[in-house]
């Protein structure tokens, strides 16, 4: 059923009752927004912020998370490496020059390559040392030999010694030729190996050379 209100036709009490309502309305509904709906906008606005500051936290921490698994793992497989090379490719405390001597006779067998001569040079005084991650001390061995071998054997002997063990070095290399053999040198060659300075719990057993 629809009233149709005539103002006109109203009382002026009618009319101010009317006004009056009419404040009324307006006063609750200002009073609504104010203290009902801003609020509530405000604590949607808040929590949509929050949990869009908790999402970036999730996935801050989520990569922080991958980046340590990451880094443990290659720590773990640089120690594996590590204890792998310690193993087997650093000379052994105590008769050090059995060892360097068995890994140069068995690399000249394989690439042809005639040993005439070899002396260790032994541990010596005051050289250089390295100390590992585990508190091992390791100082240079050096053993000196000559070689009868064309370029080509000598090329191969030495990359034998690297694949054999990559902590070898080339101290010093000479070459004399000679007129009855011109295709074969006479070289005189200085290497060197990491070795322990002291006794390592995990050192390998003297005279037993690492072998891949």
């Amino acid at each position: 059923m629809r009233v149709k209100l005539n103002w006109s036709s109203l009382t002026k009490e009618q009319k101010q009752i009317a006004a009056l309502i009419g404040v009324g309305v307006l006063v609750v509904l200002a009073a609504l927004y104010q203290f009902a709906l801003v609020p509530l906008l405000d604590s949607i606005e808040q929590r949509r912020q929050e949990t869009t500051k908790l999402r970036d936290d999730l996935a801050r921490a989520t990569t922080a998370l991958k980046q340590e698994v990451r880094a443990q793992a290659e720590s773990l497989a640089l120690k594996a490496q590590l204890d792998k090379l310690t193993q087997t490719s650093v000379a052994p405390y105590g008769n050090t020059f059995a060892w360097v001597t068995e890994q140069l006779f068995q690399a000249a067998k394989d690439t042809g390559v005639e040993l005439e001569g070899l002396s260790g040079g032994g541990q010596p005084l005051g050289a250089p040392t390295t100390t590992d991650p585990a508190g091992r001390t390791f100082t240079a061995f050096s053993a000196q030999m000559t070689l009868q071998c064309n370029y080509g054997d000598l090329l191969r002997f030495l990359r034998c010694l690297e694949d054999r063990n990559p902590l070898v070095t080339v101290i010093n290399l000479s070459i004399d030729g000679r007129a009855q053999t011109p295709e074969r040198h006479q070289m005189s060659l200085a290497l060197e190996w990491p070795t322990w300075i002291q006794s390592p719990t995990n050192a390998p057993v003297a005279g037993k050379a690492g072998k891949p």
